[in-house]
């Protein structure tokens, strides 16, 4: 496979803090940022922890679905974390994305099916919502919630 998101089955928070707003100030503690995902990228392996690399990307990747549900032909998706800064150039042909992962030079593009690829950008957005869900959060103490919710959108 040239791409596959591997969730930490033993992923979790911790306790809520009633102060966090947003998806991003929830997932930004010390416990979440030693755990981590893996991104697999053709034969290269990089470990992307749930807090600081991915919590303020979260948005970008649920754009990123919508645009592909749009079946737009080309965008960019660029995640914003100063530890994952990464812009991806996507294109949209028959039910295949190809992406070119513009920021590193000794990165290939990948082409896949579009569905493969949705599939492991949802678990991992399924695993986040019911993780922040068991701490205790949800839409009325983060403001930017709704954003897990009806994943289902995506199918």
């Amino acid at each position: 496979m040239e791409f596959e998101i591997i969730i930490n089955p033993n992923f979790k928070i911790g306790i809520r803090d009633p102060e966090d707003t947003t998806i991003s100030e929830a997932l930004d503690n010390r416990l979440v940022n030693s755990q981590h995902f893996t991104m697999k990228w053709h034969d290269t392996s990089l470990k992307i922890n749930y807090g600081t690399q991915i919590a303020d990307g979260i948005s970008d990747v649920v754009k990123m679905l919508e645009t592909i549900k749009k079946k737009e032909e080309q965008f960019v998706v660029t995640f914003p974390s100063q530890a994952f800064f990464e812009t991806w150039i996507c294109k949209i042909e028959k039910c295949d994305i190809n992406i070119n992962w513009d920021s590193r030079d000794d990165y290939r593009s990948i082409t896949m099916k579009t569905d493969l690829f949705i599939q492991d950008w949802l678990k991992l957005l399924h695993q986040l919502r019911q993780v922040l869900i068991e701490t205790g959060y949800n839409v009325t103490n983060l403001v930017d919630f709704d954003l897990l919710e009806n994943l289902e959108r995506f199918h």
